[in-house]
Formats: C-alpha cells, sequence, structure tokens
C-alpha cells in the first residue's frame, strides 16, 4: 500500500512474484504517478465515461479483491462499450476488448462468490467460445463444480473440461478431485490420474501421487496406495530434490557468484538426505573450490571415511576424490586399501595405483596398475595399458634424477 502526503490512498500492489526487477519496476511507476490508484481516481473524476479510465479503475478494485467496487466498474464498462469497440487489453500476450474482459470478470467473481453463481461465467463462455480466457474461464468454474454442484452436472462439466485440456494435470486432478469427494467413479479417477503419472513420469509431484493413493484406498487396496505413494516414492523426491540443490549449487560455485545461496542450499541437501554420500562428495568438491579446504575435510574427510569402513563403493569414491585433489593422501591411501581388501574390483586397484601415483609412489603404483590390467574386461584394458607405461616412463625419470 503507498500512501499520499495526507495519508490516502495512493497505490497497491497484491502479492509478489518473480523476478524481483519487474516488482520494482511496478514500484517505480507508481513513484512517477504512471496508472496509479489516484491518478486513475483523478482522470474518471474528469472523464466518467472513458471506457479506457473506467476499466484500469476496475482492475485495480479487482487487484485488490474489492468486488463491489470491481463490479460496479466493471458494470459501467459494459454499459459504455457494450459491443466491445472501444478498446482493447493485454492478456498472455493476446488482445481481449475492455467488453470481453469485463464479462469475464464478472463472472469469476460471481462464481467464486459466497453464494456462487456460475450462470454468467457459463453465459461468458458460450459468447466468447474462442476466447482467450476461456481456459480461465474454466478454472474458475471448475472450483463451483467440485464444491457445490450436484454431482451428476459436475461430471458432466468435467467430462467436457478434460477432454478440452487432456493433457494438463492441473485440470485433470480437479476432476479427480470431485471423484473423491463423491467418493464414486473411482475407476475413472484412477484412469485420469495414470494419466497424469503419465505425463509426469520424469518429474512426480507428490499432490497428484496423493489423489492416486486416496483413490486406491477408495478400492480398499492398500498395498497399491503404499506402491504409489509410500515410503520408496517419498525417497525418491527427497533423492532427486538434494540432488537439484546439488546442481544448483555446483552450478553457482563454478560461476563464482552467489555463492551464499549455494552454501545454503548445499547445507540444507546434506541435512534433508544425510546418507547420501554422491552430496558430500559433491559439497566437499565445491568447499574446494571456494578455497575452504577445512570444511571439505570436515564434511568428507578422515572422520566420513572411519564412519563408512564397511562400505567398499564409498571408500573407493572418497579415495579417488582425494587422489585427484592431491591433499588428504594418508587418508586416501588407507581407505584405497581398505576398498582393495573388501572388493578387490579392478577399478579398486585403479583407484590404489592413483592414490600411490599422487604420493609419487610409483613402484607400489605399477604393482597396482597391473593388477586392474589383470582383472579389467578386454574393452578397457587399452587403458590400464596406458597408465602402466605413464608409470614406468616415471619410474626411469625418478632413476635418471638419481
Amino acid at each position: 500500500m503507498i500512501l499520499d502526503n495526507d495519508g490516502s490512498e495512493y497505490d497497491w500492489h497484491v502479492g509478489y512474484g518473480p523476478p524481483p526487477e519487474k516488482f520494482l519496476e511496478s514500484i517505480e511507476k507508481s513513484v512517477k504517478g504512471i496508472d496509479t490508484f489516484k491518478s486513475i481516481s483523478e482522470a474518471y473524476a474528469k472523464d466518467p465515461k472513458n471506457v479506457e479510465t473506467v476499466f484500469k479503475l476496475a482492475q485495480k478494485y479487482d487487484s485488490k479483491y474489492d468486488e463491489a467496487k470491481a463490479t460496479e466498474m466493471y458494470e459501467k464498462v459494459l454499459a459504455l462499450d457494450p459491443d466491445g469497440k472501444m478498446g482493447t487489453t493485454d492478456y498472455k500476450d493476446e488482445k481481449v476488448t475492455f467488453t470481453e474482459y469485463a464479462e469475464y470478470s464478472i463472472g469469476a467473481m460471481q462464481a467464486f462468490a459466497r453464494d456462487m453463481d456460475p450462470e454468467p461465467l457459463k453465459a461468458f463462455m458460450k459468447k466468447y467460445p474462442e476466447s482467450p480466457l476461456m481456459k480461465s474461464a474454466y478454472q474458475r468454474l471448475s472450483y463451483y463444480f467440485e464444491m457445490r454442484a450436484p454431482k451428476e452436472e459436475a461430471q458432466a462439466f468435467f467430462d467436457e473440461y478434460t477432454s478440452k485440456y487432456p493433457d494438463d494435470p492441473y485440470v485433470l486432478s480437479s476432476y479427480i478431485s470431485r471423484i473423491i469427494k463423491d467418493k464414486d467413479n473411482v475407476d475413472k479417477g484412477i484412469e485420469l490420474a495414470e494419466k497424469i503419472n503419465d505425463i509426469m513420469k520424469y518429474n512426480p509431484e507428490p499432490r497428484y501421487q496423493n489423489y492416486l493413493a486416496q483413490l486406491y484406498i477408495l478400492k480398499d487396496d492398500k498395498e497399491k496406495a503404499d506402491e504409489v505413494y509410500g515410503k520408496r516414492f517419498m525417497e525418491g523426491q527427497v533423492s532427486s530434490l538434494t540432488y537439484g540443490l546439488m546442481q544448483y549449487a555446483s552450478f553457482w560455485v563454478g560461476q563464482k557468484e552467489n555463492t551464499e545461496s549455494a552454501e545454503e542450499m548445499m547445507e540444507l541437501a546434506l541435512k534433508i538426505d544425510p546418507d547420501r554420500w554422491y552430496n558430500f562428495r559433491t559439497a566437499a568438491q565445491n568447499y574446494i573450490k571456494l578455497g575452504q579446504e577445512e570444511k571439505a575435510l570436515e564434511l568428507f574427510g578422515p572422520g566420513y571415511a572411519a564412519k563408512h569402513q564397511d562400505d567398499a563403493d564409498v571408500l573407493n569414491s572418497y579415495a579417488m576424490f582425494w587422489a585427484q585433489q592431491g591433499k588428504n593422501l594418508e587418508s586416501a591411501l588407507e581407505a584405497a586399501n581398505k576398498s582393495v581388501e573388501m572388493q578387490g574390483e579392478y577399478y579398486n586397484w585403479d583407484t590404489l595405483a592413483t592414490v600411490y601415483q599422487k604420493m609419487e609412489k610409483n613402484e607400489d603404483a605399477l604393482k597396482a596398475a597391473e593388477k586392474a590390467y589383470e582383472l579389467a574386461d578386454d574393452q578397457i584394458k587399452a587403458r590400464y595399458k596406458a597408465k602402466i607405461e605413464q608409470i614406468k616412463k616415471a619410474l626411469e625419470k625418478g632413476k635418471e634424477k638419481k
């Protein structure tokens, strides 16, 4: 709320959405007196029959949910320009006449009113079947049909709504919500919920899984409900979230910008999922890039290795990580040897060879690399052969120096 010097309403902005630059731009327009409540009101006082001014005043009242005043102004728009010939406004990159938008807004408010009258909005949809506002009109009406309409009418509406927007999860879920409310037509609900699953299979959203689980509970199938919305599902959500947080942190650390936020997200990921070693390794990598080696060692140093002495894969990854950094090599060597003892695969021996190389213990590195070569599949033996040759050259250079 912005007040004038005398305390009267000058302008307002309800709600906030990013980016902040756009919000700041709207505030600066207010400061300059562009399309403020005061400037529009003054223009209206001078010329109450200017359709654009009346429409802007209606939108101002509408923006702060003053439905009585907004409706009064929208009705004046309709009285002044019943045929919609006196101007347009922008709606999602399309032009809509003041009249059309006013009819939609009046209908939308009445559909959401305490008494919920859907008829004005239904009349708007019949009058403007190709309107850019059509989907918004359906969305507004869906609340009435979900909460108040008789079951048969609701089913007819949602059949029509979902047929028009069959690939919109929000639309499909509104029908599901009504089905759950009625505890009827459950198979239809499951069909819709499974379709949402298919649409969002690479990024499932918990609220839609919740709907599907409720439907299976209505069919007395708790096992299926647990399958779609149980522990395994939420573990996957946690994994996806923490991976995303770490990717975000790594991106900004790489840019050397926004690093405070990057650190906050790393800490959040580790708190949410403290058992995933990949997150600790990624965080350590980022802290090293930030010049915070002590923090990296605190998170993914000897103490971490000691807690995972029974996990050969974690120890192997830990050892390779520190070998690549050329730091914490004594602890890395201990972990590499432990992973070889426990698992002894070619990649464990390769990690051990790498640690020895970093420690300039090339004779030991050669033995480990030769063991990796012996155990490796034919298609990757060439890689280890090259590594063996590299170590041998290092040994020769060492002898020459002596």
